[in-house]
């Protein structure tokens, strides 16, 4: 704790050195008070405390006035730097809170690092300019190591496994869709039914990741879980790529399918499949301002992503 010492006496606490100081600049216990948005007895009993630790006399009464002794404008004098540094800290805390600055660490899928991020990314920026931004693109199981590992702050994922010690939280849904070659002869209002999609020339994303995962139990309660892909292709931003070649079909969420990238045709599947897209940070809660406030831009772009 940082204190004020003179020989012989009990330190000087913060807290006394800050009342001290109000009581100077207003001349008055009351104003010292109002300034400190505190009650009048209780700048007091702060006084009296502070002048029996420092073994001083801090002021005199004369005709209804404080009036400093030579000590107490010897020790104003000395402390005034504290005092400046203190005022300096507070006005540091609230302007963090207003405008935070720093580092975030963000990682996110590599395919929602092709569509969500980048316009969360533009919008945040616009709101908070002396943030730094780091971006990592990983997969599932490599966003929640990197958490635990303190390498990221923050992890935006689709459906993630539950993890100890990581807290996640889900800000939208996303339908999970048809992505075809542009030239693909599906009416564009048509559901395309699974057994169809699957009986044609088709491209897995395997099943080594939540979305995959969970495109393997549909196709499986479908019972069209024998069915062979022409190609399996883990990256999604790949497997997208080859839809747009003509290779075939795939199954994604549609944020990654309406990211960038060549044309494609997207269309709906029955039955119907949706994913969770879910913000995740280490438990006890977000380290920094900044973090909450870009869960937040996300949670908005995925509100006008879903309502377009």
């Amino acid at each position: 704790m940082i204190h004020v010492r003179m020989p012989g006496t009990r330190p000087m606490r913060l807290r006394h050195i800050e009342v001290f100081h109000a009581i100077m600049r207003t001349g008055s216990l009351s104003k010292a008070a109002e300034l400190l948005c505190v009650s009048q007895p209780a700048v007091s009993k702060v006084l009296a405390h502070a002048e029996r630790s420092a073994g001083l006399k801090l002021f005199s009464r004369a005709h209804g006035r404080l009036q400093p002794t030579r000590e107490a404008e010897l020790l104003f004098a000395e402390t005034q730097k504290l005092q400046s540094n203190l005022d300096s800290i507070r006005d540091l805390a609230r302007n963090l809170a207003l405008r935070p600055q720093g580092l975030l660490r963000i990682g996110c899928l590599p395919s929602l690092g092709m569509s969500l991020i980048p316009a969360a990314v533009q919008t945040f920026r616009t709101g908070y300019p002396d943030v730094s931004l780091k971006i990592q693109t990983r997969h599932t199981a490599e966003l929640l190591n990197a958490l635990l590992t303190r390498e990221l702050d923050l992890a935006v994922a689709l459906n993630p496994p539950a993890r100890p010690g990581i807290a996640a939280v889900e800000l939208a849904r996303t339908a999970v869709v048809c992505v075809a070659p542009p030239d693909d002869p599906t009416p564009e209002h048509a559901p395309l039914a699974l057994r169809d999609l699957v009986d044609g020339e088709w491209i897995s994303i395997g099943n080594v990741d939540p979305l995959g995962e969970a495109i393997g139990n549909l196709l499986e309660a479908e019972g069209v879980d024998d069915r062979l892909a022409a190609v399996e292709a883990q990256t999604w931003h790949v497997a997208r790529a080859l839809a747009a070649r003509g290779i075939g079909r795939v199954l994604l969420d549609e944020l990654s399918a309406r990211g960038a990238g060549e044309p494609v045709a997207i269309r709906r599947v029955e039955p119907a499949l949706t994913v969770g897209v879910f913000a995740m940070w280490r438990e006890g809660g977000m380290d920094s301002q900044a973090g909450s406030a870009f869960v937040e831009v996300l949670r908005g772009c995925l509100a006008a992503s879903c309502a377009a």
